[in-house]
Order: structure tokens, then sequence, then C-alpha cells
């Protein structure tokens, strides 16, 4: 796949992973995970099968990216273990409760915040212990202020 054919597709791939935008993940890494399906489709597009390369290669795209996704959001709602955090739950319930934070926010959020609020841990600490990288931290750290902004707000 050569530099004028990714040029010749990349707003397909720009108008595709923006769709995706609101899911929390960064927008360079959907980017990315549309040209490894635009890829796909280069490689594997059949003339004979009756569809125009657009709309295989917008099938590949959004499967990639949603693939991506589904990797990602398994990997993060999973449960902390306890090697990392000791015991969550009964050791930072009296910090949860000084946070107040509220029962809805999804137990990893909860983990970023108590981390940087409490324990004063930066982003690439945070990253490190949670062992995500240092924007998905960021970009939870953010949703999780969301979430918690909004449930102050009546």
């Amino acid at each position: 796949m050569d530099n004028d054919f990714v040029e010749k597709y990349i707003n397909l791939v720009r108008k595709i992973a923006h769709s995706f935008k609101n899911t929390g993940t960064d927008y360079d890494d959907l980017i990315q995970e549309g040209l490894l399906g635009l890829y796909e489709a280069h490689k594997n597009f059949d003339v004979s099968r009756g569809v125009t390369f657009i709309t295989y290669a917008t099938h590949c795209i959004k499967n990639k990216i949603l693939a991506f996704l589904k990797q990602e959001r398994k990997h993060l709602t999973g449960p902390i273990s306890d090697r990392q955090f000791g015991d969550p739950i009964s050791e930072q319930q009296d910090t949860q409760n000084t946070l107040n934070l509220p029962d809805d926010i999804p137990y990893l959020e909860k983990q970023i915040l108590i981390l940087y609020f409490v324990d004063k841990k930066t982003l690439n600490e945070i990253a490190k212990i949670l062992e995500i990288s240092r924007e998905k931290a960021r970009q939870l750290k953010n949703k999780a202020m969301r979430r918690y902004k909004s449930k102050l707000t009546p």
C-alpha cells in the first residue's frame, strides 16, 4: 500500500474514526486502527464480489475499529487485581467516602481518582500501576471527573 493510496482514502478513515470519537479512545488510535482496516481492505478486495472498494473498505475500517474498542473495553473493565492495591475495597472505603464518590462510577475510574487526588500520583505513575498508557489514564481521569461533576450538579 503506497502513500498515494493512503492519501486517497485517508478522509474516509478519518470520517469513520470520527464517528467513534466519543468512546473515550484517543482519536489517533482510532485513525491508526482505521488505517489497518484500510490496509486489510486493500489486501483482500475482490472485484468479483460485486461491491465497490469504498463499500468494502468502509466495512473493514469499521470492523477494525470496533474490534480495537472491544479489546480496549475488555482490558479496562475487569477488576484490578488485589496484588496491585492490596485489598482495594476495604482499604479505600474511607477514601471513597472522603471524596464522596458516587457508587455508579466504574471501578477503574474510581481507582484513578483515588490515586490522583488522594495518593497524589501522577498520570505516569497511575498508568504504570494500572498497566495502561498514560493517555488512557488521562482519558479515564477526565471521564471520571465529568461523571463526578455531573453527579454534583442538580
